[in-house]
């Protein structure tokens, strides 16, 4: 019997790239439209998966910055902060003008207290707290370019949210913002983090990764 040759999977640059195109492609009245449906699902998600854990008030939660293109989150982390502390992801260079070179973290003290930063990301103008911050973090929104529900997750290749993650608390869930187009499997490879929740306009899933020792957990639906 012939054997039909296997369907070649993309590479991880050829999917960055595909995912980068149709990003680019989205008009800012789509984009802002997502944005505002994605941060109720996101905003409900938190408050259940915080529910009995941690008062409102007194939860650490930390949140990407998001530069043009990507899931918004300049509106979505100041309504976050109304309601508790966060952490935001440090990128700019250090006091002495020199690139960080590892995952930092400060305070989110507003949007009026953000600054340009590399790669179009704002950066928070408060001092670092290094890394091992995260760990304060009951609750992590990261950046992904796509995700599945099996919790794999592609990032935009600099690695720094798996990096990052190696600081989070085993009982800490991830949750990612996508489009709904970018729900899919993404190739790991070994320094790949899962992630437990994806959020898109209309749905908010939770993968399979989602229910790890420790875990929090929330019955929201698809």
């Amino acid at each position: 019997m012939i054997q039909q040759p296997r369907a070649a999977v993309p590479t991880r640059g050829l999917i960055r790239a595909e995912i980068r195109a149709r990003r680019t492609s989205r008009s800012l009245a789509e984009q802002h439209a997502d944005d505002q449906l994605r941060d109720a699902r996101v905003l409900a998600l938190v408050s259940e998966l915080l529910d009995g854990h941690a008062s409102s008030g007194a939860a650490t939660l930390a949140c990407y910055l998001s530069r043009p293109g990507e899931p918004g989150t300049l509106d979505l982390v100041g309504e976050l902060a109304e309601h508790y502390r966060l952490l935001v992801p440090k990128l700019s260079v250090d006091k002495n003008g020199r690139r960080r070179p590892a995952p930092d973290w400060a305070l989110f003290e507003g949007t009026d207290q953000l600054v340009p930063g590399v790669f179009g990301i704002p950066d928070p103008a408060g001092l670092g707290l290094g890394g091992a911050a995260l760990r304060q973090a009951d609750v992590v929104i990261a950046a992904a370019l796509c995700a599945g529900v099996d919790g794999s997750r592609l990032g935009t290749g600099g690695g720094w949210f798996d990096r990052a993650l190696l600081h989070r608390r085993a009982d800490a869930p991830v949750i990612v913002l996508l489009n709904e187009d970018e729900v899919r499997q993404a190739p790991q490879e070994p320094h790949d983090q899962p992630v437990h929740w994806l959020v898109t306009p209309h749905r908010t899933i939770k993968t399979t990764c989602a229910d790890q020792p420790g875990q929090l957990t929330a019955t929201t639906g698809s």
